[in-house]
């Protein structure tokens, strides 16, 4: 099986995984919009809406990489590892800055559930480029999904997290 008809078999699974993460993100920021201030002035919040609507573009940018038309293993794997660097790069500040501003308020657990698992999916977008680089695309195809599907658990769980936080923070005590 060439790597064009491997792609073409998961076209209807990028498809919809890229729809919905642009959907999700559209929401995502007519959500936050309507409580700006709070999200600009509180650096714990600012970091969760960074590294979500990260997470979220992640996946649309996935979707494209693997919807394009090409036979080439090789860029495949080039885009996926891109994406992770690229992705990891911008969430380093983020995260650290949330970190720090979460220290003693929520567990340890829900700290690694909104920044840890990020970084596990992109090291999973990695892997799969990895993988396409060395010629296996059904192996990272196989891979692809399920990082997919956790980057946009994470993503929306954040959301819910996110919103929440805003909504709290914006009501007079």
């Amino acid at each position: 099986m060439t790597v064009r008809d491997a792609l073409a078999a998961w076209q209807p699974v990028y498809l919809t995984a890229g729809a919905a993460s642009a959907t999700l993100v559209g929401l995502l920021f007519v959500g936050l919009s309507l409580h700006i201030r709070v999200v600009v002035t509180h650096p714990d919040v600012r970091a969760l809406a960074r590294v979500t609507l990260t997470q979220f573009f992640v996946v649309l940018l996935v979707a494209l990489v693997v919807l394009q038309p090409t036979d080439s293993s090789a860029q495949i794997g080039d885009w996926l590892i891109g994406i992770s660097i690229v992705s990891g790069i911008l969430i380093v500040r983020p995260v650290a800055e949330g970190i720090r501003s979460e220290r003693g308020r929520i567990g340890r657990w829900t700290l690694v559930a909104r920044f840890g698992v990020s970084v596990l999916s992109f090291l999973g977008f990695l892997a799969a480029g990895a993988l396409f680089i060395g010629g296996n695309a059904t192996n990272a195809l196989d891979l692809l999904l399920p990082m997919v599907v956790l980057a946009l658990i994470v993503a929306v769980r954040n959301t819910w997290d996110l919103l929440v936080t805003v909504a709290e923070r914006s009501e007079p005590r």
